[in-house]
């Protein structure tokens, strides 16, 4: 599919539906979810697919598109603002590096076992400054036409875009939902997230398991801290990797900063993140967390071969195995399931779709999914209001 020439017709879509996505999801006869509703369409990180990622402009575009979630990574300034970017260094989705003011500013560090080649990091950085900054598309096959024209936003935009959007409709289950990001590595430095989160939910009335919030992490040790800190809302556990053996379709775990929480890497822990997708992990996660948030392969993964029978080179070479049991596995212990990330371009999609990205989230709707994390929320929309209607259709 044409992403930008499809971008009036997902919108068109997405209005008629806005309604029916604010009033969350609907118990739906047919479907395997956790709860018997409706699949979440989760706006990852805005609607990055469009805009450049987690900025207001963003969010707000992923709201008018349908989304039922504000996802965003907390980044900590010097002074103690958590603001809403995705990596803890600046040159990939900002014009820092045009600023001959913070040119001094620029190092080197190791981010999560990761040597960093020098750049600019968040946490050297007022709130102040960082507002002076504007950001940019950090994917270059996708729109840049809003380069330049945007500041960072702070976690407390968000959360104010979320309220007002709730009370201009009472039937909006809107929901904010922040990802505590290198949180460890945070810490070290001086500037750490858990505590601060947790005042800011407890300081917005949000801190309960109904609360319009769901905090999330790729390590366990900063949620289960905020649980020693009082944390009472719902919060997922995330599980990533770093590749797949087309061979095989098995995962790989080969860099460190996707192999296993940073935690595991510090102890010494052989562990990957493969073993939290076991039953015995699985009932670990549950002590501390109220979700999982795989990388969407663990529950459907691909294979291919060439005629040669070596590998293929790519995801858009291969073909969709089977579903695992990770969902049923999951929830059979009550945990709902949040697989990531959902994206339009051709390159992202298996052979198996044929190049139609909702063929993809129809896939996993059918495996059972309680929501998925989309860089296109309004293709995410359109793929559920037309896989309800199937489903209502039995």
């Amino acid at each position: 599919m044409n992403r930008l020439s499809t971008v009036s017709s997902i919108f068109t879509i997405a209005a008629a539906t806005l309604l029916a996505g604010c009033a969350g999801p609907q118990s739906v006869a047919n479907i395997k979810t956790l709860d018997g509703k409706a699949p979440l369409i989760i706006g990852h990180r805005g609607l990055p697919g469009l805009y450049p990622e987690e900025i207001i402009a963003g969010y707000q575009a992923a709201i008018a598109a349908g989304t039922d979630a504000l996802e965003m990574d907390l980044m900590s300034s010097s002074d103690g603002v958590l603001f809403v970017c995705h990596n803890p260094f600046l040159s990939d989705t900002t014009d820092v590096a045009d600023h001959p003011e913070f040119a001094s500013r620029k190092k080197a560090r190791t981010v999560d076992g990761v040597a960093v080649p020098p750049d600019w990091y968040i946490s050297d950085f007022t709130a102040a400054e960082l507002k002076t900054l504007r950001v940019k598309q950090p994917i270059a096959v996708r729109s840049h036409q809003y380069d330049g024209k945007y500041p960072l936003a702070t976690f407390q935009e968000v959360i104010d875009l979320a309220k007002a959007t709730r009370a201009a409709n009472p039937a909006s289950k809107l929901l904010v939902y922040p990802e505590t990001k290198n949180p460890i590595f945070q810490r070290l430095l001086g500037v750490p997230l858990e505590e601060k989160l947790v005042d800011m939910i407890n300081k917005e009335g949000w801190n309960s398991v109904d609360a319009p919030i769901i905090v999330q992490s790729f390590e366990p040790e900063s949620l289960k801290m905020m649980r020693r800190l009082g944390l009472k809302t719902r919060a997922v556990q995330l599980m990533d990797g770093d590749g797949i053996n087309f061979k095989t379709g098995a995962l790989t775990y080969n860099s460190p900063d996707t192999a296993k929480p940073y935690s595991w890497l510090q102890h010494g822990d052989p562990r990957t993140f493969a073993a939290m997708a076991t039953p015995e992990g699985l009932a670990e996660i549950k002590t501390y967390a109220d979700g999982i948030g795989p990388w969407k392969v663990y529950i459907i993964s691909a294979q291919g071969v060439d005629a040669a029978s070596n590998p293929v080179k790519a995801l858009n070479q291969a073909s969709n195995m089977a579903p695992t049991s990770l969902v049923a596995d999951a929830h059979r212990l009550g945990l709902f399931v949040h697989p990531f990330t959902f994206r339009d371009e051709a390159a992202r999609l298996t052979a198996t779709y044929k190049n139609d990205p909702k063929a993809e989230y129809k896939a996993f709707f059918d495996a059972g999914v309680d929501g998925v994390f989309t860089d296109f929320s309004g293709t995410g929309r359109a793929a559920l209001e037309e896989w309800l209607k199937t489903r209502n259709a039995r």
